[in-house]
């Protein structure tokens, strides 16, 4: 009886002993390089993408492949890939902005300088414009994270994208003519109309099948950049009314950064800088995309400190009087 119990013991105790082998601890360290190699070897190379791809072809690798799935699809956002940076240079900016207005800081901030003088109107537009630009960073997001699914999953998420782009044009202009004119809702009304057309226009050029290959990659850029540059119209029509004074104080100076920095991050897109002189070298981060991403959150933050300085001068300037 006391062999048996010997017997029983040792037959119990030894998977502990075997699991501490070392020859067992080196099997399984080799058993985890293996999952982490077969997880990286996942995703592929330009060369293997399916024919209804359209890469960038200076991003020469960490595709990942069609997944035909939403929830594979969203599960990507977690894992490393060329669309990562992509993904998070949007999604981080989106999910500040929500903390921003769900935490009303900014209605804290504006009610306690301005009181009374703050209208539901006016904290509307503000509201609005955070709005689209929450909608336009959400929808870029998504659209990177679903582009693996399929062909017709991409082209419908692209156009989602197309018209955050838009939405967050319109909210840039409204607001800023809201609070530009603020004592002239005539004109303000006059070029509420005018963006309105403008956009409209875009969306047409946008969302058409005929300009949505990479030969019209330029156009799609070009529309996009003309509706910007045609904010040169109210600012111009104010200066020669009311001089610099006036546009410096409804926050044309923040307004013009912003312009800046979307230029420069469609110069980037366009010319896919700095992948195209180093093919392969920019695959997962600092490539033309992620950093074109980089300079829309930086506009978007240029035209909130704008829109800022013009309730301070709507509030105190010339409708004050």
């Amino acid at each position: 009886m006391i062999l048996d119990a010997l017997r029983l013991r040792s037959t119990t105790s030894s998977p502990s002993a075997e699991q501490n082998h070392p020859s067992r601890r080196k099997q399984e360290q080799h058993n985890t390089c293996k999952e982490k190699d077969k997880t990286k070897n996942y995703l592929l190379k330009i060369k293997d993408l399916p024919p209804w791809a359209d890469p960038n072809p200076h991003i020469l690798t960490s595709y990942r492949p069609s997944s035909n799935n939403i929830l594979t699809s969203l599960a990507s956002i977690f894992s490393h890939h060329n669309e990562t940076a992509n993904i998070h240079t949007h999604l981080v900016p989106a999910v500040l902005l929500i903390l921003l207005l769900t935490h009303s800081t900014l209605y804290t901030y504006l009610v306690t300088k301005y009181g009374d003088r703050l209208t539901p109107f006016d904290w509307g537009i503000i509201v609005t414009q955070l709005l689209t630009a929450t909608g336009c960073l959400l929808a870029s997001t998504l659209y990177h994270t679903l582009l693996n699914h399929s062909e017709r999953v991409a082209e419908v998420w692209l156009a989602v994208d197309y018209v955050g782009i838009i939405a967050l044009t319109m909210g840039d202009f409204v607001s800023g003519l809201h609070f530009g004119f603020y004592c002239f809702p005539r004109i303000k009304f006059f070029y509420w109309g005018l963006i309105a057309v403008l956009s409209i226009l875009s969306g047409i050029v946008l969302l058409s099948p005929r300009y949505k290959s990479e030969d019209h990659r330029l156009i799609r850029v070009g529309v996009l950049v003309a509706t910007g540059l045609s904010a040169f119209a109210p600012i111009g029509h104010a200066w020669i009314r009311w001089g610099t004074a006036y546009v410096m104080g409804i926050g044309v100076g923040w307004y013009l950064l912003e312009g800046a920095c979307l230029i420069l991050g469609c110069w980037l897109w366009i010319t896919r800088f700095p992948e195209c002189l180093y093919p392969g070298r920019f695959d997962l981060w600092g490539g033309s995309h992620a950093l074109w991403h980089v300079f829309v959150v930086l506009s978007i933050a240029a035209h909130v400190a704008g829109l800022l300085k013009g309730v301070e001068f709507s509030y105190h300037g010339l409708c004050a009087h």
